[in-house]
């Protein structure tokens, strides 16, 4: 190679080159051009790769989404380490360390916090259990924990809910925006593609399975100690009432309490008018008892010393009693009879918190209209709602 490069030979190409320039120029603008066509071809294969993945993924919407059976252990330590300092945050009521793990969060859910969090000690046992999401780097995630309270010595077994996403600097945070206190009051406005993917989280039958064994273990702590009892069903949600009634929140469902208001309103008024028409006059109800009893009846009603019409009003009034009804004791258990919803209110429109599997034993509490109010971790102040007509009373 050395002999390649000495002097006689470098002369012998610069000799051909200037001898054959125009041939020379050509050759090397041909393999200019030959090396321009490769990059461009290269680049283009490049783009048109990446637009396919990009076609790909936008091929996949929500409606055809769904999330992979097995929990994932995608950003398994960056996830704990999210928790863990969010839960020592909330517990020591450190808020401005919660609104930078925890985004956005308004001034109501700060005080909300501030309240609950009194009661605190610490929360144990933090387990998340994560599936990744539609979009790439968010992750729907489950976590099982046990809350130890103040002066009760049986910890609270929970399972709470957090939507994670990764931010533009590529650390995760979690997005409030789905934090069970704004789904539950809206104070921001919630993604439907969002939460429709939550809904088919929680509709799965892994979510359902995590859910039934932390409602196991929280109904054994309660009857195992009668302090937590105290504490969940008396002292925090006395607290949780109070601060509702005094704050802001309250604000926020007046429109929709008058809205329901005027709807019972207007069927109350409709149902007045029903009644008026099957007879609950003063005229319409002698109408009808002269259709049903005979003339010698009422005359002889008559004479026991009271008119006509009034008699006629007394004994339809007597015949249209209940039979008195068994009181159900304050507190009873509950079976459900198939795969059940759990809402947070007593309404087809409430949050939808989870499913629970058939032949799941809640603990009830009475019933507010079509719906049993239950025992149940993930709600509000430790209660639900479910369809009365999916549940059977044990012992019946």
């Amino acid at each position: 190679m050395k002999d390649f490069f000495n002097k006689e030979t470098l002369d012998n190409i610069k000799q051909f080159c200037t001898e054959n320039k125009k041939y020379v120029g050509v050759a090397v603008i041909l393999i200019g051009l030959i090396l321009m066509l490769i990059v461009v071809v290269a680049g283009g294969n490049n783009g048109r790769h990446s637009d396919t993945e990009s076609e790909s993924q936008a091929e996949i919407s929500v409606k055809d989404f769904e999330f992979e059976k097995d929990y994932t252990n995608d950003a398994k330590d960056d996830i704990n380490t999210l928790l863990a300092d969010y839960y020592k945050a909330y517990v020591g009521d450190d808020l401005d360390t919660l609104g930078k793990l925890a985004t956005p969060m308004s001034d109501n859910e700060k005080s909300y916090i501030g309240v609950v969090s009194q009661y605190y000690e610490s929360v144990n046992d933090i387990t998340p259990y994560t599936k990744n999401g539609l979009k790439k780097g968010s992750y729907f995630v489950s976590v099982k924990n046990s809350i130890k309270f103040t002066g009760v010595d049986t910890q609270a077994p929970t399972l709470d809910f957090f939507y994670i996403e990764t931010g533009k600097d590529g650390k995760l945070f979690i997005n409030n925006v789905y934090s069970n206190f704004n789904r539950t009051y809206c104070e921001n406005e919630l993604d439907n593609d969002i939460m429709e993917l939550i809904s088919k989280y929680t509709a799965s039958s892994e979510f359902a399975d995590l859910h039934e064994e932390v409602q196991k273990e929280y109904e054994q702590a309660l009857s195992a100690d009668a302090n937590l009892k105290t504490m969940l069903e008396t002292t925090l949600t006395g607290s949780i009432k109070q601060w509702y009634t005094s704050s802001g929140i309250a604000n926020l469902k007046k429109s929709d309490a008058d809205t329901q208001q005027a709807d019972d309103a207007s069927q109350n008024s409709e149902q007045q008018n029903t009644d008026a028409n099957a007879g609950q006059t003063a005229d319409q109800q002698t109408t009808d008892a002269n259709a049903e009893q005979n003339a010698d009846q009422q005359a002889t009603d008559a004479n026991a010393g009271q008119n006509t019409d009034q008699q006629t009003t007394d004994s339809n009034a007597a015949n249209q009693q209940p039979a008195e009804q068994p009181q159900a004791p304050a507190e009873y258990q509950v079976v459900t009879k198939d795969v059940v919803k759990v809402r947070d209110g007593a309404s087809t429109d409430s949050k939808e918190l989870g499913l629970l599997k058939e032949q799941v034993t809640l603990t009830a509490y009475g019933t507010e209209g079509d719906w049993t109010i239950v025992s149940y971790s993930g709600g509000t102040n430790g209660r639900a709602y479910i369809k009365t007509e999916n549940l059977q009373t044990v012992g019946q």
